[in-house]
């Protein structure tokens, strides 16, 4: 959908600016990275905050709850990616395309909801959560519900192609979550694991944002290829500079808990790497055999030993090398200016620092 024309589900939207979509955490680079669709983008918040209100209104209880979910300030990076890619080859963003991008941003409000409600988290991004505000069933349905929309866009979309994969990048998303959470407290996840888990995670949704943007941007099957590449390795270079950030920044930069991972015993390639060898290898041990009511006590002395050993360089690099693949898998597009605003968007989520 383009500016100025009206989605089904469009509706006032509840107050929520829909006029900036790009948030803090890419301000410095948003005009040299969204103005190609800035339009669109948009168009795709619009979406997203109209949801609520459907095709008939809800209760306010239930209009006010989906509101705060779909509000909350984001960097838009998946469904620009999307609008990014559908114009490489010259074709104007069209309707199907925002359509596209705004299931691409649903899919991914709802597994932060999901996983915000696993993870027993109490803020994400500077805000309560909805589990910590309504509790856990509540924020269940609550990202149900989100899922469900996100659903209908991608149906909007006419293409069997997206719905399928769409429908896989679901199972997969649902897959790494599940893998997180039997994987938690085991010492002997390892490094294969550990990229398994964070493509179904995290860099499926990037891939799927990439490639459908090429599917309805009219590629050929060879560019559609290149593209889905290009979203899997920035998407993997983001999960993995997500994780050392982890381990580096703060709870107030990040918006969100740090050191969470290994506190729930979560391992991550910056754990896993110290966990290979060497002085931290022990303390590490000892911190995910403890009983529970010990391991707050040892935390602080198990992340110092990751902090010390090296890993954080070492997964820096891997981040650095998944970065570098997909700069090379758009340089064989033409030049433009979405091709600079996809090169500079993966490389401005390798140097963020929440």
């Amino acid at each position: 959908m383009v500016a100025g024309q009206k989605h089904p589900y469009t509706a006032p939207h509840l107050g929520m600016p829909v006029t900036q979509p790009v948030q803090a955490g890419l301000e410095a680079v948003k005009e040299r990275v969204y103005a190609p669709v800035a339009d669109a983008l948009d168009q795709v918040v619009l979406n997203i905050t109209s949801v609520p209100v459907g095709h008939n209104r809800h209760p306010p209880e239930i209009e006010e709850r989906l509101a705060h979910v779909l509000s909350a300030p984001g960097k838009r990076v998946r469904p620009a990616t999307t609008l990014l890619v559908s114009k490489l080859w010259g074709r104007p963003v069209d309707e199907r395309t925002v359509n596209m991008a705004t299931a691409v941003e649903l899919l991914h409000i709802a597994t932060l909801v999901h996983d915000d409600t696993v993870d027993r988290a109490d803020t994400r991004r500077g805000r309560a959560t909805a589990s910590n505000l309504w509790g856990g069933a509540v924020a269940v349905l609550l990202g149900d519900y989100v899922f469900a929309s996100s659903a209908i866009f991608v149906c909007e979309t006419n293409s069997v192609r997206l719905i399928k994969r769409f429908a896989e990048t679901i199972r997969e998303l649902a897959r790494g979550e599940l893998h997180e959470l039997l994987d938690a407290w085991q010492p002997d996840v390892s490094r294969g694991d550990y990229f398994r888990r964070i493509y179904d995670k995290t860099a499926s949704l990037f891939s799927t944002a990439a490639e459908s943007g090429a599917v309805l941007g009219e590629a050929d099957e060879e560019d559609i290829a290149r593209l889905k590449q290009f979203g899997y390795n920035v998407g993997m270079a983001f999960q993995v500079q997500d994780d050392v950030l982890d381990f580096e920044s703060t709870s107030s930069k990040l918006g969100k808990p740090a050191e969470h991972d290994l506190a729930e015993g979560v391992l991550t390639l910056p754990a896993i790497i110290a966990l290979e060898g060497g002085q931290a290898r022990q303390v590490l041990l000892d911190y995910l055999a403890a009983p529970q009511d010990a391991r707050v006590s040892l935390l602080p002395k198990a992340v110092t030993a990751i902090r010390k050993s090296g890993a954080l360089d070492e997964a820096r690099a891997a981040a650095n090398d998944f970065s570098a693949k997909a700069e090379a898998a758009l340089m064989p597009l033409a030049e433009s200016a979405e091709r600079e605003s996809l090169l500079t968007l993966a490389e401005s989520l390798l140097r963020r620092r929440s």
